[in-house]
């Protein structure tokens, strides 16, 4: 399920990403920033046949316009696992 989640992220990023080159703001999922600014929110994966998600999520909106640079980043090794003994 983790690689599913990872591959809409990395696709919904990327198609953001080409659209956004030349707009006054720059929204990924509830985090909105205007030219030159940072914002953070999430993006709210509803319930399926796991639960649901939200996927914090950070973005810097340059202050020209020009090419965007779209980072998709996971994180493993967090999971519970039991202590070697």
């Amino acid at each position: 399920m983790s690689r599913l989640i990872s591959a809409i992220v990395l696709g919904f990023a990327f198609v953001i990403s080409i659209a956004a080159q030349d707009r006054a703001t720059f929204t990924v999922g509830t985090a909105t920033a205007t030219r030159g600014q940072r914002a953070t929110g999430t993006i709210e994966v509803p319930a399926g046949s796991d639960a649901a998600l939200s996927i914090p999520v950070a973005v810097f909106h340059g202050a020209k316009p020009g090419p965007v640079l779209a980072l998709v980043a996971g994180s493993h090794g967090t999971e519970c696992q039991k202590p070697d003994r």
